[in-house]
């Protein structure tokens, strides 16, 4: 605990005396220079070492306090989706998410609500909009951190199943196939896009994959039957 008192003391002193250093050599700075006569003296010095122990730890333990809320929020709002409570799982993330605005999981888990509430919406006015809200979650999610799947997948998901927007899904799932090209559900929504934009032989290529590809049996007959259908073979 002294050690990291000093050190915050210390990091003050160098910061301050650096600020005078750089201001004697910058001509630019010699106005602001004169504003301050000498460089802090040892009283104030002892006065910011003084700041430091007193109120050091008491940002330390707002800080901690702040991450300890953001993750219950987050628990939280995880139990109410378990049980399928989307509604008030959203108003916890949104909570949290003005506390970490920069936690990519929070945004992620914002956009699986949204779209939930959205798909439930009779009003085409509420579901565009909370469309729309899981949406951009899910790009604030992947803007955070461009290379989570989890993130990319849903969104391409949401473009091809609620959207109407396969175009957009299929750049997704290419980027989710660039990093890792046995990603069975990204194949699967692939071949539903080429599909919406009639493009058969694209959809019939992304089957072959999955039935190429080490699956479960489950999963290979349901390539297959799809593959089916597109070349007009009954299921």
């Amino acid at each position: 605990m002294a050690v990291r008192r000093a050190s915050r003391a210390l990091a003050i002193l160098t910061a301050t005396l650096a600020l005078f250093a750089c201001a004697r050599e910058d001509p630019r700075l010699e106005g602001l220079v004169n504003l301050e006569p000498a460089p802090p003296s040892t009283d104030r010095i002892r006065e910011l070492e003084a700041l430091v122990e007193q109120h050091g730890e008491t940002v330390s333990r707002k800080v901690e306090a702040g991450l300890r809320q953001a993750d219950a929020l987050k628990l939280l709002a995880q139990e109410y989706m378990r049980h399928e409570l989307y509604g008030p799982a959203l108003d916890a993330l949104e909570e949290a998410i003005r506390i970490q605005p920069r936690n990519h999981m929070l945004h992620y888990l914002a956009g699986v609500c949204a779209g939930f509430i959205g798909k439930a919406q009779a009003r085409p006015d509420l579901r565009e909009q909370s469309l729309a809200r899981a949406e951009l979650s899910y790009l604030n999610a992947l803007e955070i951190s461009p290379d989570y799947i989890d993130g990319r997948y849903a969104l391409a998901v949401l473009y091809t199943f609620e959207l109407g927007r396969p175009f957009d899904a299929i750049g997704q799932l290419r980027r989710i196939l660039e990093r890792s090209s046995g990603h069975i559900p990204s194949l699967f929504v692939l071949g539903r896009a080429h599909v919406e934009l009639g493009n058969i032989d694209d959809a019939i290529s992304a089957y072959d994959r999955i039935i190429a590809a080490r699956v479960d049996d489950e999963t290979r007959r349901a390539a297959e039957r799809n593959r089916r259908l597109l070349l007009g073979g009954s299921q």
